[in-house]
Parts: C-alpha cells; structure tokens; sequence
C-alpha cells in the first residue's frame, strides 16, 4: 500500500462509501484510491495557483484571501465525488435515451417465444452502450439461476436512475404476477418515450427564460456595474477638483455674504469595486442554479454553468471598465 492509498484510508468511512457508490453508477468498474488522491491535489494545485496569482496582483486584501482560502479548503474533498456524480449522471442520461429502444426489442424476443432471459440477451446489442452491457449481465445472471428480483436488484446498484429504477419495477412486478411481459414492457417503452418528448417540449417553451437570465445575468450585470464604478470614481474625482478650487462664494448683491464649504462625498472607491466583484459572483451562480434547474431538473449541472459564467461576467466587466477609463477618462480628466 503506497502513501496515496494510505492517505485514502484515513478518509471518513461514509465519505468512502459515498465515493465508491458514485464511481460505481459512473462505470468504473475497478475503483482506485490514487485516482481520487489525483484528483484531490490537482483541484489544489490550480487552486494555490489561482490564489498566488491574486495575490501578486493585489486586487484582494488579506481578509479576503483567507475567505478564498476557506472555501478552497472546503471544496477541495468533495471534488472527487462531485466528478463521479456527474460523470454518473451523464451515464444515466445516456442509458435513458436507449432504454425505450432496448425494451421495444426485448418485448419482440418475448413475443417471439423467448424466455426473459434469452430475449434480454438477445437485445444486449453492442450499439446500446451501457444499457446493454447490462442487461447482458442480468440476461447471465438469470440464466445461471439467480433469481430475477435479485439480478435485477444488482443492476439498479450500477445504474442511477429513477426511470430505470421504476422500469425495473413494473416487470418484476409483471413477472410475479404472471402478466403480459411483452406487452407490460412496450408500453414502458412507449410512455418513457412521450414523457421523452413532452420534456424536450417543456424546454423548448422555457428557453426565452434561460436567455433572459444568461444575459441579465452575464452580460447586463457586468456592464451595468462597470458604468456605476466608473461613474462614481468620475464625480467623486470632479468633487475633490471643485472642492480644492472653491473658495468663499460672495452673494452677486453685495449684501449677503455666504462661505459655502464644498467636499468630495465621503465614498470608499475600493469597497464599491469588491462589492460589485462579489454581486457578480453571487449573480452568475444563482443564474447557473436557475439555468441548471430549467435545463435540467437538478442543480448539479452548475458546475457546468456558474464557473463559466463567472469568468465570462468578470472579462466583461474589467473590460468595459478599461474601456470607459480609457475613450472617456482624458475627457474628464481623470
């Protein structure tokens, strides 16, 4: 046992378990510790580059660093079990997309006289994919007599999904009962298929949404942030010129005499800069939840999104602050 495998161990045992379970529904057949150690230091290592970065640019004061430096420590462990989730969740959807094809061709064997198991084996096809590796396995399993609840039972431990889950359901329950198999399980096939359907519609319908938040979000966010700071740093800039300029102010008549007093407005420039960083944060990651939940039912896809759109929503927003600094600041003579 090498140090990798040893640190692994010291690990919870229900983190371990959880893992092991995600890399399971993910495909990976033989489980390795030095890859979840792998994946572990690579997520610090880019994290330790990204915080050297900020902190030879100086845009985040110590306080913040050691707020970043928090969250590191923080995500830095589930970031093996978040890429197993989602590469089992790509899995599942993959196997749901075949799923209505594989049962439409099980359900003929049946009809044409087969047993389940045979007419399982016989679907098993190399083109679909996962699905039909196992079921080939059920298909043995069966067939070398362990009992159907029981092989079907180890499927649902390699597979997540609640679509497969429920279908497996329904023909052990068929198979009890002595029903119509063939006919039990292509009208799975056919419901899986219309339910399919009306959920690519119900994305169809809601994807002005999708765009409205995506630009709100990414684009109108940044920019509208960008002109604020500049606007503030450009009057509070004015302020401070006509405040050193001005003087007592006489009354035009002669017979009243004021002495007007003129200040810059007490404004911290640097905390409205880190303020509009973290709105922008926070707005591009709640857009992912909400894309994420649109798209598709959970909010693991904003992973996939918030990064991206984080750093999409800060390009923006220091470029059009560069520019206004830039085409208008002479101008204004800041």
């Amino acid at each position: 046992m090498d140090k990798r495998e040893k640190l692994y161990q010291s690990f919870p045992s229900a983190y371990k378990e959880r893992l092991e379970r995600e890399a399971r529904f993910a495909g990976i057949e033989k489980f390795s510790p030095n890859n979840v150690i792998n994946i572990f230091f690579f997520f610090y290592i880019v994290a330790v580059i990204v915080l050297i970065y900020l902190i030879w640019i100086k845009i985040y004061s110590y306080m913040q660093i050691g707020i970043i430096v928090t969250i590191i420590l923080c995500i830095g462990p589930i970031s093996p079990y978040i890429r197993y989730s989602i590469m089992a969740d790509k899995r599942s959807k993959k196997i749901e997309e075949m799923l209505p094809d594989i049962l439409f061709l099980t359900s003929s064997n049946i009809k044409s006289g087969l047993t389940i198991d045979r007419a399982m084996l016989f679907s098993a096809r190399p083109e679909f994919g996962a699905i039909g590796i196992e079921f080939k396995k059920v298909a043995l399993d069966i067939y070398g007599g362990v009992p159907v609840e029981k092989a079907f039972t180890f499927l649902l431990r390699k597979i997540k999904s609640k679509l497969l889950s429920n279908t497996v359901k329904l023909l052990v329950e068929g198979l009890r009962s002595g029903g119509a198999v063939a006919k039990l399980l292509e009208e799975t096939a056919v419901d899986i298929q219309n339910t399919e359907t009306l959920r690519k519609e119900i994305q169809a319908s809601v994807m002005m949404y999708t765009i409205f938040i995506f630009i709100a979000a990414v684009l109108g966010a940044p920019f509208l942030f960008a002109v604020s700071n500049f606007l503030t740093y450009s009057l509070t800039s004015m302020w401070s010129s006509s405040a050193s300029q001005s003087g007592d102010v006489a009354s035009i008549q002669g017979s009243l005499t004021s002495s007007i007093s003129v200040s810059s407005p007490d404004i911290d420039l640097n905390a409205l800069h880190n303020f509009s960083i973290y709105a922008i944060l926070l707005t591009t990651i709640c857009g992912g939840i909400l894309i994420s939940l649109i798209q598709t039912g959970n909010t693991k896809a904003m992973l996939k999104y918030s990064p991206a759109f984080a750093i999409v929503a800060l390009i923006i927003f220091f470029s059009v602050k560069k520019f206004l600094f830039i085409v208008f600041g002479g101008i204004l003579g800041i």
